[in-house]
């Protein structure tokens, strides 16, 4: 009997909306140029924010001392704000008759989790870059992922980031690429899902 195909899904620009709008809300309310904060986070704060090499309020504490000015509670505010639903998620309960479904984000449990609330009984398996130690595309997440997945079963791994699809393929997992702007990718997800069955 062929083994159920497994959907692996990114959270950011696939679930919910990416965080571009929370940089930019902090560049506003840190009264600084947009660039320079996302240049700055880049060179400090990019890799142990997701790889869990901080923890959560690490990261508020180093935004406080690199800003001094900026309010705190209206930067976690902003970051709230900034993670809307995307029609992927009305999808999850379809998708889940077709698929085992997982997760493989970059991202903060802390921050990820809530968002997802009641859909997350939907997922067989979840991977999220703070608790696993690494970020896509980082071969060892993707390690980590698949030992949530029954062996030699067919995976359909969808993010926003080719170069994550490009890690990906390199496990032999078939890859679709999300646009969070254009939610006509999810159409795509079913008929490949039935072909991988």
């Amino acid at each position: 009997m062929p083994l159920k195909p497994q959907l692996v899904l990114d959270a950011g620009g696939v679930l919910l909306t990416n965080l571009g709008s929370f940089w930019r809300s902090l560049a506003e309310l840190a009264g600084t140029p947009f660039d320079e904060l996302r240049a700055r986070y880049r060179r400090e704060m990019r890799g142990p924010l997701w790889s869990g090499g901080i923890s959560e309020p690490d990261f508020w504490a180093w935004l406080s001392a690199a800003w001094p000015g900026l309010d705190i509670a209206s930067a976690r505010q902003a970051l709230l704000d900034s993670m809307k639903p995307l029609p992927a998620l009305n999808h999850l309960q379809a998708w889940s008759s077709l698929a085992d479904l997982h997760i493989l984000s970059n991202h903060r449990a802390e921050w990820l989790l809530p968002q997802l609330d009641h859909r997350i009984r939907l997922f067989s398996g979840i991977t999220i870059s703070s608790e696993a130690g690494f970020f896509k595309p980082d071969p060892r997440i993707y390690e980590t992922a698949a030992a949530k997945i029954p062996p030699g079963a067919p995976v359909l791994f969808v993010d926003d980031h080719p170069d994550n699809l490009r890690a990906a393929e390199t496990f032999g997992w078939h890859t679709l690429l999300a646009d969070e702007a254009d939610s006509g990718w999810t159409e795509q997800v079913e008929p490949l899902l039935r072909r991988l069955g």
